[in-house]
């Protein structure tokens, strides 16, 4: 994983120097991912993990696509190598995330709902139990939500293929690192803050509700092994959402919004489109909303400071 620094075309000598200006994303995007990977590592190494061979050599294939990416911008086409630099990134997020917070979950500390619900109710007058019932009443809407909670990873995609077709590589290079380093922050405080969520917490189960999605009960039989001890080999079968605070559901909504913010057509529906998956996150995902607000200050500031990095304007 040590390769993944060099391959961003980082230089090869000299003091590591993160220049600001439009380049500036794609390089701390690279170094993040890199400081991921040798964690990843030392964790196999001396945390008694075990990577998987599937696993490594999907993280060595990324590598070689952010590799490729480099090189095919030196000759030029800016467009094309900056398509395989994003997609390498994201992709080796996607994949070092879900590991590395089954690595931070064996920490094992003590679950933290209680705590939540009480800064739920201090800080907004929130009772998640009540919400959340008064939402089941309602199954057409609970449908629906759960439509628009699953729509993450198509929006994604959607959003890099429009802002790439439309030339937009700028912005699109700002979202990929403001993703990352929102993915890093929120894989960081979670194992400060193990939660179960609000369906598992008070013991409801999927069959009861109207939720289409399973997310907000699935994550369990990851977090609970890795908890335990029991879970040490990082395979396919790892790779799961086990967070709770923050959450990254509303992180998403929000750098999702601003995106989309950049193509003036799709502006408008896509803002809606996630304050909706926002209102989906309690009552679809199980967050308080502590997680829910937690994960737009990460993304704010991640965006803030993307910003100032590349020297994007506030206007799109």
């Amino acid at each position: 994983m040590s390769n993944l620094i060099a391959l961003s075309g980082l230089p090869a000598r000299g003091p590591l120097v993160l220049r600001r200006g439009p380049g500036a994303a794609s390089r701390l995007g690279w170094i993040v991912l890199g400081t991921a990977g040798l964690g990843l590592l030392a964790a196999a190494s001396v945390g008694g993990f075990r990577i998987a061979d599937h696993v490594l050599i999907a993280l060595m294939q990324l590598v070689a696509l952010g590799g490729c990416g480099a090189a095919i911008r030196a000759r030029g086409w800016v467009r094309v190598g900056t398509a395989a630099d994003i997609a390498a990134q994201l992709l080796l997020a996607g994949l070092l995330a879900p590991l590395l917070s089954v690595v931070a979950a064996s920490t094992n500390l003590p679950y933290r709902d209680e705590d939540l619900l009480a800064l739920d109710a201090a800080l907004f007058g929130f009772d998640w139990g009540h919400v959340v019932a008064l939402a089941q009443t309602r199954s057409l809407l609970m449908e629906v939500l759960s439509h628009v909670y699953a729509s993450l990873m198509q929006q994604l995609v959607i959003l890099f293929a429009l802002l790439l077709a439309a030339g937009r590589t700028a912005r699109a290079q700002a979202f990929c690192l403001a993703w990352i380093l929102t993915l890093a922050a929120t894989i960081a405080i979670f194992p400060l803050v193990p939660a179960l969520g609000g369906y598992l917490h008070h013991g409801v189960a999927q069959d009861d509700t109207h939720v289409l999605v399973s997310a907000a009960w699935r994550h369990v039989d990851i977090l609970g092994p890795a908890r335990d001890g029991t879970l040490s080999a990082l395979t396919g079968e790892s790779l799961g959402g086990i967070v709770t605070f923050p959450s990254f559901h509303a992180a998403a909504a929000a750098l999702l919004a601003w995106g989309f913010w950049g193509l003036p057509v799709l502006r408008w529906p896509a803002l809606a489109l996630n304050l909706a998956m926002l209102a989906a996150t309690p009552v679809i995902g199980g967050h308080y909303l502590v997680d829910v607000v937690a994960g737009l200050v990460l993304a704010g500031l991640a965006l803030g400071f993307v910003r100032l990095l590349t020297r994007m304007p506030a206007a799109p």
